[in-house]
């Protein structure tokens, strides 16, 4: 089951964090897993809860050990290759070596007309551009994070180049002087010769759903502080929740404004969509979470919903 777990402070999310900690899993030896954002998160996290966990009865300090601190991007990862059979190093949609595949399409279609505005940025019809084509490894490393931040954020998106459907990810089509990011990616997906993430992703999610031992992953898992996911997180672990307790951790300024943002699956908020804050200065600090908010409950997985009172998170 999926657990939803806000406050406004993000000290006052650790002690109850510590508390579901605290209860050892059926195998002692089983590490925790949490997810947090950045290493200084992960630094400051295990600091508070070293003051909680393992503390002696007269209040001399604990230790946080036996839990992992992965990115929310390292945890899905690791799950898809796992569940997918691919790796860093077997995967040629990995972004370092997509750079390269993107690289020999690029020098071979900048010249076509479709290609034209690449060509012109490129200098590929100026013969006294020599200068722009040494840009060329940096925008095909350019475009290769591109395209991996699209699969990654609207993966229906790349399925939908992938049919030859050139939409722009909100039910219009690419603008113009776009249109030839989806003819670029089809040129690249026959290079590489093999499914692209986004395309993956469904079968992903049925393993998932199938065989929930296919993955060694602790019967909880943990996601501390996420404000911005993408969509292929989400869905990793929404389904990961189908079988195992995934708590996410969430700070949010106002839970009033928690009650007011739409949450039905057919209400879901896209960016230009209304705040529901009246403040400007709550819209923009909840901006983030309540789009997050949303997006989770247009999910569909059942939830439980926790708000942590924000005093006496400090101790």
């Amino acid at each position: 089951m999926l657990h939803l777990h806000r406050c406004e402070r993000a000290d006052a999310l650790t002690g109850p964090l510590a508390d579901l900690l605290g209860e050892p899993p059926n195998d002692p030896f089983t590490s925790d897993v949490v997810a947090v954002p950045t290493r200084g998160v992960e630094r400051w996290l295990a600091q508070r809860l070293s003051h909680r966990l393992g503390k002696g009865t007269d209040g001399e300090g604990g230790v946080c050990a036996n839990i992992d601190f992965p990115s929310p991007a390292a945890l899905v990862g690791d799950v898809l290759a796992t569940v997918l059979g691919t790796g860093p190093d077997d995967d040629p949609w990995q972004v370092d070596r997509l750079a390269w595949q993107l690289l020999e399409v690029v020098d071979d279609c900048a010249g076509e007309p479709w290609c034209s505005a690449l060509g012109r940025h490129l200098g590929v019809a100026d013969d006294d551009s020599s200068h722009r084509r040494t840009r060329r490894l940096t925008v095909a490393r350019h475009l290769a994070s591109l395209f991996t931040s699209y699969g990654a954020q609207r993966p229906q998106l790349v399925r939908a180049w992938a049919r030859g459907d050139d939409r722009d990810g909100a039910g219009g089509p690419v603008p113009p002087d776009l249109a030839w990011q989806p003819e670029l990616w089809r040129r690249v997906r026959d290079a590489i010769g093999a499914p692209s993430p986004a395309e993956r992703l469904d079968d992903a999610l049925r393993l998932l759903h199938d065989d929930p031992a296919a993955v060694a992953l602790p019967a909880r898992l943990n996601v501390f502080g996420p404000t911005r996911m993408p969509e292929e997180h989400l869905q990793v672990l929404a389904a990961l929740a189908l079988h195992r307790d995934v708590h996410l951790w969430l700070l949010h300024p106002s839970p009033a404004l928690w009650q007011r943002t739409p949450t039905s699956a057919g209400t879901a908020r896209r960016a230009d969509h209304p705040s529901p804050a009246h403040h400007p200065l709550l819209a923009s600090m909840a901006r983030d979470t309540s789009e997050l908010q949303a997006r989770l409950a247009a999910l569909g997985v059942e939830a439980t919903d926790t708000h942590h009172p924000g005093s006496g998170g400090r101790r």
